[in-house]
């Protein structure tokens, strides 16, 4: 797969080209593009306009200053489109601060399941529901039980009770085949980070996403096995992925019903710190930046885990948290999730609900 940070090889581009000096490929494709008549190049003979095969090259070699002048007034107006701060006036500094970060190599990806949605897979929620409808259990009932009260895994536990466990797994791997990773904002993550990930997802998205990218992942480190390696792996700078509740195929080594998470993160209700996975997560969180995508950061245990260590910690002992999350257009509904985000420290990137597309933006944003 062709890396997206770099522009498709040009036969006729001269050595400062090669060398990108000045150039500015979005600028570039803006101007290039014959039917995109926000800027336009003309070149005339008397009254007669000659089409040009290259604007952006006849305006980089005839003015160098008035290039650099509109590409930089591009990427500005482009940067405020994309991170949508007339909506969102914060979002400008927050990406500014997430850049830096993603630059100096301390941020880890935490992929959640809406990065697979946007390889073609369906989201959690849906997939639950649509399981729901199957168990011949209340769809509405289990839609207030997800979205009112993030019950997964309450509705986990009544679906297989329900289909029989034999029935759960005999589809449920099936069920996430078709990855389809082209134009995908996942597809990006390997040109953005090159050393460790972590996700909470069953499906291979993330692993397929970076080996056909051509950097697969070293080791895959599973939540309910050794996960003090994955620690190790992080701090070596080596290229390890967390699977942090295990693959589709591998029922053992998933943390899919109540009694897995409670083993995993510990029972009565409490997340219990002598428990492998939030050890693990607590000494990530106190020592990296996460930036959480396609997560939708519901109190469930992994998220409770993060505000639990916020809670005793404190967050000027807590490096920077990042998420790029849909805005909810109900004030209240928005409310309640910042003040969570900001109980775990975490700072969001907005985009308008429903229109997920932006992640890919950003994150394209990220690498220009």
């Amino acid at each position: 797969m062709p890396n997206p940070q770099y522009p498709p090889f040009d036969p006729d581009a001269t050595l400062e080209e090669f060398a990108g000096i000045g150039k500015n490929p979005r600028f570039d494709q803006k101007i290039d593009d014959d039917e995109d008549e926000e800027i336009t190049v003309i070149y005339k003979r008397g009254d007669v306009e000659l089409p040009l095969a290259k604007p952006s090259r006849a305006v980089y070699f005839g003015d160098r200053v008035i290039y650099e002048q509109e590409a930089t007034l591009f990427d500005e107006a482009e940067r405020a489109s994309i991170l949508n701060t007339q909506d969102y006036p914060r979002n400008d500094q927050v990406f500014g601060e997430l850049r830096r970060a993603c630059r100096n190599g301390v941020v880890l990806p935490f992929i959640g399941a809406g990065m697979s949605v946007s390889a073609g897979c369906k989201s959690w929620r849906d997939y639950l529901l649509g399981l729901a409808d199957e168990a011949g259990l209340d769809v509405p009932m289990a839609t207030e039980r997800l979205d009112e009260r993030a019950d997964y895994e309450g509705l986990i536990e009544d679906i297989i009770e329900a289909l029989s466990e034999d029935r759960f797994e005999r589809d449920f791997e099936r069920d996430f085949d078709g990855i389809r990773l082209e134009e995908s904002a996942v597809a990006l993550l390997p040109s953005l980070f090159l050393k460790c990930a972590i996700t909470t997802n069953f499906d291979r998205v993330a692993e397929e996403s970076w080996s056909t990218a051509g950097v697969p992942f070293r080791e895959k480190v599973f939540g309910r096995g050794n996960v003090a390696s994955f620690f190790r792996a992080v701090a070596s700078g080596d290229h390890y992925i967390l699977k942090l509740h295990g693959n589709l195929n591998s029922p053992e080594e998933r943390v899919l019903r109540r009694a897995e998470y409670d083993a995993s993160y510990g029972s009565d209700g409490n997340i219990h710190f002598r428990c492998a996975l939030p050890k693990l997560l607590r000494r990530l969180y106190m020592s990296y930046s996460f930036l959480f995508l396609g997560c939708s950061l519901a109190a469930d245990r992994t998220m409770q885990t993060f505000l639990k260590v916020a809670q005793q910690e404190g967050r000027e002992s807590l490096p920077n948290q990042y998420a790029i999350l849909p805005a909810p257009t109900d004030a209240d509904h928005m409310r309640l999730i910042d003040r969570r985000l900001a109980d775990g420290h975490i700072t969001p990137i907005w985009y308008p609900e429903g229109e997920h597309d932006f992640v890919r933006q950003i994150l394209q944003l990220l690498l220009d």
